[in-house]
């Protein structure tokens, strides 16, 4: 009996060693199987895994702005599978493949069903494709259809679905079944060119999937099948909000990659979503601004405007419209006028006379001669103010707030070209000093070609004490892969304050502008208008010390406009901007800060120098600490009478308005070293043989030690001058040389009449 227990329990034991064997070989196989299946090759699924995706654009406040378009118009968005509402998940489940979670990529209940069913009704009413062969699918029809062509309904036969078949079984070994899902639920194909249930959810409902009730849900999972039958009537429209700021990311690689998302399943160079710094309220109001300005210059012949708005705090972009209309194609709305590039006339002067200041060319109790000057020799440039008269001496402060051309030409000849484009392209303006010196002194005047994408953070320096803020166009999570240029320190806090001072002079404007009011505001803020010298653009900037704002009118065109100087449309929508914002939250407006190395002091307001007993009026103005203003010499006592004497220079002013003033105002034309002005040496001048008029030349001489001025022409004695010496010569071809003697001074110019 014991032999046979032994036996019969050695004849179990075997059995279950074999059935052990059995199912080790079934794991080995099975493992075997899975690791052979994720080794073979699968190159339309690399092409899958890596096609672009669209771009969910939001703003700062997380206000959808554009669902990027793809090829075709197709729009397929990603949403990973944590944010897919359960709700969405288990419905499409349910609709597609109840069994999802329980077999291996191919349920065999389901095809034996299938095979029943079709062969019972003679025809295919059973389907058993679960939601791993439809992917298999859609990856393997995405591959054959790379450009997103329409196509009609292929044909499929029973080989395509065992390709398929097999296709699901790769994809079952290589992803979890919540990859799986996440995969499909973004790929599926929704007709209208809508790809996944986010970009479907937003075209069939107009709203996002969480936002989705249970019957929307029900409705969407039954799109695909049959989209033509089951899709609602109305669609919505995907937002198109900022399209050239869109279009200007894009350009500049903003919406590759820099940082890549940690998936197996989203591998696209492009994110899914991108969070920018504007804000949609503040980029709304820029544009009814907009609308509204274009309205009103109906008249004017402009058909363009553009505005940009920045943080000056931080740098970051909150607004960005390139033109009013991008649909507009009879006016060539689509040319992002942010970008264009226009001559910004007088708004670039305030870098000029901060580059000055720094460079101790000029201080701010300086007085300018805006009188009548010349510059250049073969090529003569010879600057008019905007309304062609000349002003005499005139207050830097009041030069710069009235935009007068003449000082700044005189402040740029003394500062030099070449250092104010070298400043210039320091402030981010690219194309300036490549044509610096084909612009040459029109540069002060805003000669050369600038954009509001450099013109505002170059504006902004002004409201943040001389420092420069490359733009910032990202925000929130996507604000840490932004790459930005460097800030740096262009200007010093001091020179910053004091043109801060300058431009937010109201009684300083009146002489340019009078005492309009499109500048006043209830919070610190100064401003800068501009108009090209032939009224094809029209610019204005305006800050504070937390916003600045960039305005350009004009036509795309190069079309002349009909304006006036002042630019005052562009000034009262910069302005208006900026009224918004000062009042968009709670916080309070900031003041711009007195400079610390610089005290105000009394100055003789025609001078500019420390006013006398006989000074009729002063002011104060910003005198560095320790320096000391010289006298006033400009106002004299000679016996009961006080009389204002003007310095030579003032010439040719002087002669112009003589008949303006009384007896008490007389010129010392002997208050400086012998000068001719007038002809410039090597000057160079045309005769016109078919003029019926008398051409001469001017001859102007100035300074010297003596009542008596001799003049020679060509070495021969012309005539003897008293003061003023001004006259003119018959013009005469050739190279001729005029000298002119003082006492012991001696001066020679020559000319050329071609």
């Amino acid at each position: 009996m014991n032999v046979k227990k032994i036996i019969a329990s050695l004849q179990k034991r075997s059995g279950v060693f074999r059935l052990i064997k059995i199912a080790a070989a079934v794991v080995i196989l099975a493992i075997g199987c899975s690791i052979l299946l994720k080794i073979l090759p699968y190159k339309q699924l690399n092409f899958f895994l890596t096609r672009e995706y669209s771009t969910r654009i939001y703003d700062r406040k997380k206000n959808l702005l554009q669902v990027t378009p793809l090829k075709n118009g197709l729009r397929r968005e990603y949403v990973p599978i944590k944010e897919i509402p359960r709700d969405v998940q288990k419905i499409f489940i349910k609709a597609e493949d109840k069994r999802f979670y329980f077999h291996g990529g191919i349920d065999l209940i389901a095809v034996v069903r299938s095979v029943f069913l079709n062969a019972s009704n003679k025809k295919n009413v059973s389907g058993a494709s679960t939601i791993t062969m439809q992917l298999a699918k859609i990856i393997n029809a995405t591959y054959e259809n790379q450009n997103n062509e329409y196509q009609s309904k292929v044909k499929r036969n029973i080989s395509k679905k065992i390709y398929e078949a097999f296709c699901a079984l790769k994809l079952e070994a290589r992803f979890s079944k919540k990859e799986i899902l996440e995969l499909y639920l973004n790929s599926i194909p929704f007709g209208n060119n809508a790809e996944g249930v986010m970009s479907a959810s937003r075209l069939y409902f107009g709203k996002e999937i969480s936002s989705l009730d249970e019957q929307q849900i029900e409705l969407l999972s039954k799109i695909p099948r049959r989209p033509s039958f089951y899709s609602p009537k109305n669609k919505y429209q995907y937002p198109y909000f900022m399209p050239h700021l869109v279009r200007y990311l894009k350009d500049n690689d903003y919406f590759l990659n820099q940082k890549k998302i940690k998936s197996r399943v989203y591998k696209s160079d492009v994110p899914y979503e991108i969070n920018l710094s504007v804000d949609f309220d503040v980029q709304s109001y820029a544009q009814t601004c907009a609308d509204d300005a274009i309205k009103e210059a109906e008249f004017s012949r402009i058909s363009n405007i553009s505005v940009l708005v920045m943080d000056v705090q931080t740098g970051a972009v909150l607004a960005w419209v390139g033109s009013n209309d991008f649909n507009d194609n009879e006016s060539n709305g689509q040319i992002d006028g942010v970008r264009f590039k226009n001559q910004p006339g007088s708004s670039i002067k305030p870098f000029l006379y901060a580059l000055a200041l720094d460079n101790g060319v000029v201080k701010p109790t300086d007085v300018i001669a805006d009188v009548p000057v010349e510059y250049g020799e073969e090529k003569a440039y010879i600057p008019f103010n905007f309304n062609n008269r000349f002003n005499g001496p005139v207050r830097l402060r009041v030069a710069l707030a009235s935009s007068l051309n003449i000082p700044a030409v005189k402040i740029l000849d003394e500062t030099g070209i070449d250092v104010f484009a070298d400043k210039l392209e320091e402030l981010g303006f690219k194309d300036i000093k490549v044509n610096a010196e084909k612009t040459g002194y029109a540069l002060a005047l805003g000669g050369g070609e600038v954009s509001l994408y450099e013109f505002v953070p170059a504006f902004s320096v002004l409201a943040r004490d001389g420092k420069y803020i490359p733009l910032k166009f990202l925000s929130g999570t996507d604000e840490k892969k932004e790459i930005r240029g460097k800030s740096k320190q262009v200007y010093s806090v001091d020179t910053v304050r004091i043109i801060d001072s300058f431009l937010s002079d109201k009684g300083a404007r009146s002489l340019g502008f009078g005492y309009y009011q499109t500048f006043e505001t209830k919070y610190p803020s100064i401003f800068k208008t501009g108009t090209s010298n032939q009224f094809q653009n029209i610019t204005a900037l305006g800050a504070t010390p937390r916003y600045a704002v960039g305005v350009w009118m004009g036509n795309f065109s190069g079309e002349t406009v009909i304006g006036r100087t002042g630019s005052s449309l562009p000034a009262y929508v910069a302005k208006t901007i900026l009224d918004y914002l000062e009042n968009f939250d709670e916080l309070d407006s900031i003041p711009f800060e007195e400079p610390k190395k610089y005290h105000k002091e009394k100055i003789c307001s025609l001078s500019g120098k420390k006013p006398g007993e006989n000074c009729r009026t002063t002011l104060t103005e910003y005198v560095k600490n320790g320096e000391a203003l010289e006298s006033c010499t400009w106002h004299v006592k000679k016996g009961n009478k006080v009389k204002t004497v003007f310095p030579a220079i003032y010439q040719q002013w002087y002669l112009l308005n003589q008949n303006k003033y009384s007896e008490d105002v007389e010129l010392n034309y002997m208050d400086s070293e012998l000068k001719i002005l007038s002809p410039r040496n090597k000057s160079v001048y045309f005769y016109d043989k078919y003029s019926r008029f008398n051409q001469s030349i001017q001859v102007e001489v100035i300074g010297g030690s003596e009542e008596v001025i001799e003049i020679f022409v060509d070495d021969q004695p012309y005539r003897t001058s008293g003061r003023p010496c001004a006259f003119d010569i018959p013009m005469e071809k050739g190279v001729h040389y005029i000298r002119a003697v003082c006492g012991n001074q001696e001066k020679v110019v020559s000319y050329d009449v071609r």
